[in-house]
C-alpha cells in the first residue's frame, strides 16, 4: 500500500474492466500507463477473462491505494460488486472514454447499454474522481460529479514506432475503423466508389475493418479488424497507405470522442483526412498536420483526390504530424499524467 508523507512513490491500483487485457482501450487507459510508469504504479486486475465471462477478484483489495473501475464495468451484473468496491473504504476512480449518455439509438451497442447507462452513471456519481479522455466529455461527466480530470490518450512508444511515409506509383487510402463505424462511413461510399473508378491506376483503397462492397472499388484491399491492439498497430503500419481517412457523423456521441486515429496515422506515415468537428479539429492543423472536411460527401472526394495527385502535399503532411504526434502525443513523455490524476484520488480529501 501507498506509504504516507514525502515517501510515497507508489501506487497500488485494483482495476476492474471488462475490455480485454490485449484491447485498444484496456492498452491506452491500464495497462501500458501503468507499464510506462514502472514501480510508481502496481496494477492489480480484479476482473480476470474466464471463458466467455470473467472471474472477478476482490481479495485484491486489501492490498490497493485504490479502485479504477472503466467504461462499461457497471451493469446489473455487476451491482453487487461495485457496492462491495465502495463499501471497501478505497478511493474510487471511474474511467471512460465514451460519453454512453449521448448513444444513439442506431448504435449496435445502444440495447446492451442501456441496461448498463444507470450504474454507469451511479458509478460516476459515487466515484472519488472521474477520469476521462477530452474535454467534452469533461463537460458530460461534470454534470454528474463536479470531480472529473482530463488524461488524454497517448500512444504507447513501444508498440507505435514512425513510419516513413510510402512513395508508390498507386497511391493506397487507408480507413480504418470498427463495424460499428458503419454510419460514419456510408455516405461517402458512392463518392469514394466513383472515385475509386475514376483513378483506377492512381489510387486504390484499404478497407481495415470496414470493407463495403468489394465489387464497388476495384482492386481494393479489404483486411478484417484485430481487436489485439498490438497486432493492430503492426498491421496498420504494414499496409503501405498514403492516405487515411477518418470520417465522423456529426453525434454527441462523436464530438466526445478522442484524436487517436489521427495520432495512429501519423506515425503510420499517412497524410489524413478528418471530419472537421471534434475531436479533430482540437489537434490538427489545416493544411499543416492534415486536412479537416465538412459533411459534404462531395468535399471529400475532393480532399482525397487532391492527396492522391499531390505527392508533395502528402509528403508534407504526413512528416508534419508525424513531427506533432512525436513531440506531444506519446506515452513515454505524458504516463506522469495518469499517476497524478491516480494520486489525486487517494490523496486529496473527498
Amino acid at each position: 500500500m501507498m506509504p504516507s508523507g514525502k515517501a510515497a512513490m507508489s501506487l497500488t491500483i485494483a482495476a476492474y474492466s471488462f475490455d480485454d487485457p490485449a484491447s485498444a482501450c484496456a492498452k491506452l487507459r491500464l495497462y501500458d500507463p501503468a507499464a510506462a510508469l514502472a514501480s510508481a504504479v502496481r496494477l492489480l486486475p480484479g476482473a480476470i477473462p474466464d471463458g466467455p465471462g470473467h472471474h472477478l477478484r476482490l481479495d485484491i483489495l486489501p492490498q490497493a491505494d485504490a479502485i479504477l473501475i472503466q467504461r462499461y464495468f457497471p451493469s446489473p451484473d455487476t451491482a453487487g460488486v461495485l457496492e462491495t468496491l465502495f463499501a471497501s473504504g478505497k478511493p474510487v476512480v471511474y474511467d471512460t472514454d465514451d460519453d454512453w449518455t449521448a448513444l444513439g439509438a442506431e448504435h449496435p451497442f445502444a440495447p446492451d447499454m442501456a441496461k448498463r447507462l444507470p450504474h454507469i452513471l451511479d458509478t460516476a456519481r459515487r466515484a472519488r474522481l472521474v477520469t476521462v479522455t477530452t474535454g467534452r466529455l469533461a463537460e458530460v461527466f461534470a454534470a454528474i460529479n463536479p470531480r472529473v480530470a482530463v488524461v488524454p490518450n497517448f500512444l504507447p512508444n513501444a508498440l507505435w514506432r514512425p513510419v516513413t511515409p510510402p512513395n508508390r506509383p498507386v497511391v493506397a487510402v487507408g480507413l480504418a475503423a470498427t463495424a460499428s463505424h458503419g454510419p460514419d462511413i456510408a455516405p461517402l461510399l458512392p463518392v469514394l466508389a466513383a472515385l475509386a473508378r475514376e483513378l483506377a491506376g492512381k489510387l486504390r483503397f484499404v478497407f481495415f475493418g470496414c470493407a463495403p462492397d468489394a465489387a464497388r472499388f476495384p482492386g481494393a484491399t479489404a483486411v478484417p479488424f484485430d481487436p489485439d491492439y498490438a497486432a493492430y498497430a503492426n498491421r496498420l503500419a504494414r499496409l503501405g497507405c498514403g492516405i487515411g481517412l477518418a470520417p465522423l457523423a456529426d453525434t454527441a456521441f462523436n464530438r466526445a470522442k478522442s484524436p487517436i486515429k489521427w495520432m495512429e496515422y501519423a506515425l503510420c506515415g499517412m497524410a489524413g483526412i478528418f471530419t472537421d468537428l471534434p475531436p479533430y479539429r482540437d489537434v490538427v492543423e489545416q493544411e499543416r498536420t492534415g486536412l479537416l472536411v465538412g459533411p459534404d460527401p462531395a468535399d471529400w472526394g475532393e480532399a482525397v483526390r487532391r492527396l492522391a495527385l499531390d505527392a508533395t502535399l502528402r509528403g508534407t503532411l504526413a512528416a508534419n504530424a508525424r513531427e506533432a504526434v512525436m513531440a506531444r502525443h506519446m506515452l513515454a513523455d505524458h504516463a506522469e499524467a495518469f499517476k497524478r490524476a491516480w494520486t489525486r484520488a487517494v490523496t486529496e480529501t473527498p
